[in-house]
């Protein structure tokens, strides 16, 4: 009797062992599970940006954010809210979202344009100062890009008013 549940143990232990294991089947990334889905938010945040719906854009980046925070349309999804928050004259809340891209999408195509964006913004708090500052932070950091010479630009129009003011 005790032989025969021995062996049982034994043959049952054979089975277990020889199931393949998790260890020897490769795991795939889950980076972009839902890559059409993904599409799909974005272009329903785009296509909300373009005919200037601030909720629709916020709802889209929201949703692209809790469901792909991998995606890589995140910095473009937060640039685009900061553009639509700066167009419906919600300057603290576009300040923000720059930031967001700023600082957290560090190699991001995005992240001269947010600059510069920030600068924009504090031109139009009339906070010269720290807009000067900004655009300086664009042409150093990004010499040559679009937004380097329209930062040069602006930094030109502030010293031509400001030689005006001074005459």
């Amino acid at each position: 009797m005790k032989k025969r549940s021995v062996m049982r143990w034994t043959l049952g232990l054979i089975a277990v062992l020889s199931l393949p294991t998790l260890a020897a089947i490769p795991s795939q990334p889950k980076v972009n599970q839902f890559a059409e889905g993904e599409r799909i938010v974005y272009t329903r945040l785009v296509e909300a940006y373009r005919i200037n719906n601030l909720e629709g854009v916020v709802k889209q980046r929201q949703i692209l954010e809790r469901n792909y925070p991998l995606s890589v349309h995140l910095d473009n999804a937060y640039y685009l809210n900061g553009m639509a928050e700066l167009q419906h004259g919600r300057l603290g809340e576009a300040l923000k979202t720059f930031d967001i891209v700023k600082d957290h999408f560090v190699k991001s195509n995005k992240r001269p344009a947010a600059l510069f964006a920030i600068g924009a913004t504090y031109q139009r708090l009339n906070l010269p100062v720290l807009a000067h500052r900004m655009f300086q932070h664009v042409m150093t950091e990004y010499p040559g890009s679009p937004e380097s010479q329209r930062a040069w630009m602006q930094l030109r129009v502030e010293q031509a008013t400001v030689g005006k003011v001074k005459r």
